[in-house]
């Protein structure tokens, strides 16, 4: 790393005091001992995996990004102060380039219906880290979150404004299942490209305000009540049906007495069911008293 003319300057006079202490002390023991603390009390040592970490020097505007493992000395530091992380200030750490993250939206609220009503949705992207350094940084202060927030608050106010509040539902769902590549196609963010644009799994669709969920409220009760409403049709036409059957078994068992009278007449077609109902009763009862057919004496 190529260092800044007044970090230079700054190390100068650290060797410059190291050797007038020498100097003083006329013994190299209490040099080896102040430079060993000074080198204690000046050197980090930084870990870094998975991750960046901004490093400035003191009295400088010096600045680079790194990661890995690797030493610091003074007068250089790393930056503790998320505000500098640019569009990642609402982050722990500066993510790796190439690194797939997911970045949680604020809800985000949408006004319908000529601004009636209002919903919220919760949202998030997922995308992968483009390649970014220290200008990045410092020329983008706004968080990726509030950016990727806007877009996509702008994308689903243009969509439902004029909706009513049942038809704006759909419409946003059918966004987020159809058009979710355009809407990701629209989040142009430094230092990020967007891959999808999906509903929080945990969250949903809810009304922002006390009228948009007395009008819901609305919508399901005359839902419930159509429901209601076509179960008991549907009842309603198979009781019909039933009827219609129980009809037709009697005229049928009507046709069939009938045909009996004229063979039999009246007392041979009186005789023919009671011994159909008799063997009905016996086999209900279990008896085996009928194993042989019954035989009657019709009269001629």
């Amino acid at each position: 790393m190529a260092f800044h003319w007044n970090a230079l300057m700054v190390n100068a006079f650290a060797v410059a005091t190291f050797a007038v202490i020498s100097a003083l002390c006329q013994s190299p023991e209490v040099f080896i001992v102040l430079f060993a603390l000074w080198i204690v009390f000046t050197t980090r040592l930084v870990s870094a995996h998975g991750k960046r970490v901004l490093v400035r020097s003191w009295g400088t505007n010096a600045s680079s990004l790194r990661e890995g493992s690797f030493l610091t000395v003074f007068p250089e530091y790393v930056v503790q102060d998320h505000d500098e992380f640019g569009p990642w200030k609402q982050r722990k750490c500066l993510p790796s380039v190439g690194q797939v993250i997911d970045v949680d939206v604020p809800e985000v609220l949408v006004p319908l219906d000529q601004g009636l009503y209002c919903l919220k949705v919760n949202t998030k992207v997922i995308g992968v880290v483009e390649h970014y350094g220290t200008d990045d940084l410092a020329q983008n202060p706004v968080a990726i979150e509030h950016r990727c927030h806007d877009v996509i608050a702008q994308a689903l106010r243009k969509a439902v404004l004029d909706k009513p509040l049942e038809e704006a539902f759909s419409t946003i769902q059918r966004m987020f299942l159809k058009d979710a590549d355009m809407i990701s196609s629209m989040l142009s963010v430094p230092t990020f490209r967007a891959r999808e644009l999906l509903l929080d799994a945990d969250q949903c669709i809810s009304p922002a305000d006390a009228a948009t969920t007395r009008a819901l409220e609305l919508i399901l009760q005359r839902k419930e009540e159509v429901a209601k409403r076509t179960a008991l049709e549907a009842a309603m036409e198979t009781e019909e049906q039933k009827v219609k059957l129980q009809k037709i078994s009697l005229q049928s068992t009507r046709n069939e007495f009938m045909l009996q009278q004229e063979a039999y007449g009246k007392e041979g077609a009186a005789l023919i069911e009671a011994a159909k109902h008799t063997k009905a009763l016996y086999l209900f009862a279990g008896g085996s008293g009928l194993n042989a057919s019954t035989v009657l004496t019709l009269p001629s």
